[in-house]
Parts: structure tokens; sequence; C-alpha cells
């Protein structure tokens, strides 16, 4: 077991806590858990006590409360170095040689505003075609969800860092409104 396994089991109690438990820090932040409820430095045992030691919960809401500048900061870093390395990948994804490395991006965002046009016509005629299967239409429609919300989240992220990458082109400050506001309480400056 490792300490991402916990996570979710320690954001029950402390949000922040479980959160940094995820990032780089992970293994520092399960020090601190770990020596909070007085186990040792294991996942498995930190699980274990979470489930059977009734004050286990207010010990890790403690924990976050003193630390918790801290872990906001270090979640804040986390997310800034993963936008970091995800934009240094796109970055070299637009200066590849290759065509296909270069407008993969774009290709999406045409397939899948194709996809959903098409895919919406359809259910429409669907429906005007045939009424009474309309319930049916519907509850496909509601399975489809899951598969739309990833290929639309992944869209708007493109958009938003081909955005990004225009603003920087054009002299300007690239940072998006949550940057920013992380830089502030970082103190890094843009």
């Amino acid at each position: 077991m490792n300490w991402e396994s916990i996570k979710g089991a320690v954001a029950k109690a402390a949000p922040l806590l479980g959160g940094a438990l995820g990032g780089p820090a992970g293994g520092a932040v399960g020090s601190l858990i770990a020596g909070a409820l007085g186990v040792e430095e294991d996942p498995d045992q930190v699980a274990r006590a979470i489930e059977t030691d009734p004050a286990a919960v207010a010990k890790l809401r403690q924990l976050e409360q003193e630390h918790q500048r801290s872990l906001r900061r270090m979640t804040l870093e986390a997310e800034t170095a993963r936008l970091a390395q995800v934009n240094q990948t796109m970055r070299a994804e637009a200066q590849a040689d290759d065509a296909f490395v270069r407008r993969w991006r774009p290709m999406f965002g045409y397939v899948a505003s194709l996809t959903w046009t098409l895919q919406t016509g359809g259910i429409v005629y669907a429906m005007v075609a045939s009424p009474g299967n309309a319930a049916d239409l519907i509850e496909a429609i509601t399975a489809l969800t899951p598969m739309w919300g990833i290929a639309l989240a992944v869209l708007g992220i493109n958009v938003s860092a081909r955005s990004r990458d225009k603003r920087v082109r054009a002299g300007q400050d690239g940072r998006g409104a949550l940057e920013r506001i992380a830089d502030r309480f970082t103190g890094a400056k843009g």
C-alpha cells in the first residue's frame, strides 16, 4: 500500500491532508499523519489507526488546522508544478517538426465538435421520428454523459492552453486567473 491509496480515508476527516497525500509531498505528509496518530510511517498502519482509533479523526483535524497554511502552499505548489509540466509538453508539441504532433489538439477539437453535433442531430431526429422511444433515448444520453464529460474537459483544456500560448506570443501575461491567485499565495512573480 502507498500513501496515495489512503488519501480518500484521510480526506474524509481532513481534506487538505488527504489532498496533500496525493501530491509530491505525500511521503512527508504521511510521516506527519503517522506521527500525529502515534503509528509507524506506514500507510497500512495509518489506515488501520483511522479505522480503529475513535480519536483519529480529531487528531487529523487538529493536525490539518495546525499546518493549514503549509498544506495550502504545498497543494498550490504541486498544482503549479503540474501545470508547468503540462505547458512544457504542449509547447514542445507546438514546436515539433511533425505536422501530426503539432495539429492533434485542433484536430481533436474539430472531431469532438463534429461528433457532438452529429449525435445531437441524430438524437433530435430519433425523438421526433419515434416519440415512443424518448425514454430509452434519454437513458442512452445519460449513459453517454461520462464520455462527453471527459471529451469536453480535454477540449476545454486544449482551448485554454491554446489561448494562453496566443497571449504569450502577443507579449501578454500567459497566466490564467487561478495561476495569478496561486502566485500571490506562494509569493511567485510572473
